[in-house]
């Protein structure tokens, strides 16, 4: 998501609450709905490793007691702002979001839950190399990570992943993916087991996916799953 307009009303309100920026009756709203939408929950654990890995570079520095006691009155609420006020300004510039997030760590948990931990991992590219997707598995949560590394549909066509194991007689469908942007969402238990020595595949479809449940045009990469000890977001 390059650019603040990309991102949707959910998308917003997830980075905000793993920042600690809604106010009391919105986070419990928003913890009421996540719940009950796995999709949400799926928009945090995102943005809860894209956060945390904003500070993997930055030198760890101890604040003076004045500044710690203002910014735990800030998070903790004590002084609030609209919520398209100052919490939009953090998103817009990654720099403040990562100097902010670093102290933010250094005085309590940020992360509501864990960060993305792949076991499996597969990297689609096709024969003319125009096409390079890395995908990730992480167990914790059913997640299934999408990053679309080089490459585009063709006008009016989409990418669509696809599960092939030998414990299915056909394809299995992870749906429609973005390729213009990183994608994180939850899959099925049953989607889930097919992957441990299956084969991860990408398709050339219409848009909306394919009409069949099967694959429809072309085949355009494969790769099998192997272990992953290190999945790298890009």
């Amino acid at each position: 998501m390059s650019d603040q307009q990309d991102i949707s009303e959910d998308e917003a309100l997830a980075a905000e609450y793993v920042l600690r920026l809604l106010d009391a009756d919105a986070e419990r709203a928003f913890e009421l709905r996540l719940q009950a939408e796995p999709d949400l929950r799926a928009r945090v654990h995102f943005w809860e490793g894209g956060f945390a890995a904003l500070t993997n570079d930055i030198r760890e520095e101890v604040p003076s007691p004045s500044v710690k006691a203002k910014l735990v009155a800030e998070v903790s609420g004590e002084k609030t702002s609209s919520r398209r006020g100052w919490g939009w300004s953090w998103l817009a510039f990654p720099a403040l979001t990562a100097v902010a997030l670093a102290a933010f760590l250094a005085f309590g948990p940020m992360l509501r839950g864990p960060a993305f931990d792949p076991t499996l991992h597969a990297t689609l590219i096709s024969e003319d190399g125009a096409i390079h997707i890395e995908a990730g598995y992480a167990p914790d949560g059913n997640l299934f990570k999408v990053i679309p590394e080089q490459g585009a549909p063709a006008a009016g066509r989409v990418f669509e992943l696809w599960v092939i194991s030998a414990e299915t007689q056909a394809p299995v469908s992870l749906g429609v993916i973005p390729a213009d942007r990183e994608s994180l969402f939850e899959i099925t238990p049953e989607i889930a087991v097919l992957m441990d020595g299956g084969t991860l595949a990408v398709s050339d479809e219409p848009e909306g996916g394919s009409p069949t449940g099967a694959p429809t045009g072309a085949i355009l990469a494969t790769d099998e799953f192997f272990d992953a000890d290190l999945f790298q977001a890009g």
